[in-house]
């Protein structure tokens, strides 16, 4: 049977996911993972050691934020598991070239759509990750929306860009937005809305594209769209999810490990509840709770654990008013041997 980290990389993309990491009590450091139907939580894997009252007991209250949450003789981090953002990039001029570069730089998973070869090697070759050469709207088809994905229309034309707004109004998404200007957007709007497209689901577009920073040149204008993008999306998730490339090292056969993962902060804190960090022999690691201070001590810990083959769990409190950095607040951080 796959473990709980095989299961959340095969299950994350097509089913809604809540992980159960039990931090405190005699079971800690055991964990389970449920499915979540409407209301409805259905146990899709837990380690042997992990309660069975308390899995039924996690089922029958069906959380779905972020959290602590206090059960008979045990405190239990509760994790929403968040698929792994994309970006869908319609177009790749100058602009989208930009914006592709630094949506792989942030952790997105790119496709690109452009229906000239040419353009379309470009978009390749500035690290998309698929690359669709064909119509638009054929391509667009080919897409399904969900809630961790992000549409992006920066076409060569006018035509394109508003088949390419028809096709993504009809998905669900977390964000979709328009180069353009201001009165070019206007039209569109109205157009769209004669042509019968929900006018809340219309006004919603974000366009003209980005937050104003009085961006000129096309890197600005694609920091400036990916810093809307950010915000969008991450007033609308439930949790941090998983670092890219995280969940891959913890399936594939590996050396011994400290998964790091923040269940509560509390004042200035930069980093959420569910921020991860996997920590490896010499230092290495995957992801971040934010740097400076914190970092450093989960750092130490977590190498004091793997050098001594410490297989216990470990919940410790970082004050981050006294680090040199004094970031503020306090953090919570669960560090579980792997």
């Amino acid at each position: 049977m796959p473990g709980f980290y095989e299961t959340i990389m095969r299950e994350k993309t097509h089913r809604r996911l809540l992980a159960a990491w039990v931090i405190t009590g005699d079971a800690a450091g055991t964990k389970a993972l449920f499915a979540r139907d409407g209301e409805r939580l259905t146990p899709l894997c837990a380690d042997a050691a992990f309660p069975v009252a308390l899995a039924a007991e996690i089922g029958k209250t069906a959380p779905d934020q972020t959290g602590i949450a206090e059960y008979t003789g045990a405190r239990v981090f509760l994790e929403p598991i968040v698929a792994g953002r994309r970006l869908v990039v319609c177009g790749a001029g100058h602009v989208a070239l930009c914006v592709i570069r630094l949506g792989v730089a942030l952790g997105f998973e790119i496709t690109a759509i452009e229906d000239r070869p040419e353009f379309a090697e470009k978009a390749r070759a500035a690290g998309a990750h698929n690359v669709l050469c064909q119509a638009f709207t054929d391509a667009l088809d080919r897409i399904d929306g969900d809630t961790d994905t992000a549409f992006v229309v920066m076409t060569r034309e006018h035509a394109h860009d508003v088949d390419c707004l028809r096709r993504i109004l009809r998905k669900p998404c977390a964000y979709a937005g328009m180069m353009g200007s201001h009165g070019r957007s206007a039209q569109i709007r109205r157009q769209l809305v004669a042509e019968g497209f929900d006018s809340g689901r219309v006004e919603a577009l974000r366009m003209p594209i980005g937050i104003p920073i009085g961006a000129r040149t096309p890197e600005e204008i694609a920091v400036s769209a990916a810093a809307e993008i950010i915000s969008v999306m991450n007033a609308a998730d439930p949790g941090e999810g998983w670092p890219q490339g995280m969940l891959e090292a913890l399936c594939a056969p590996h050396e011994p490990g400290v998964l790091a993962m923040i269940v509560e902060k509390r004042g200035e804190a930069p980093r959420r509840p569910g921020t991860k960090m996997l920590v490896m022999g010499g230092g290495r690691f995957i992801g971040t709770v934010g740097g400076g201070y914190a970092e450093a001590e989960i750092l130490r810990l977590a190498g004091e654990m793997l050098r001594d083959g410490d297989k216990a769990c470990r919940l410790m409190s970082i004050d981050m008013n006294k680090g040199p950095t004094f970031c503020g607040g306090e953090i919570e951080v669960f560090l579980l041997p792997v």
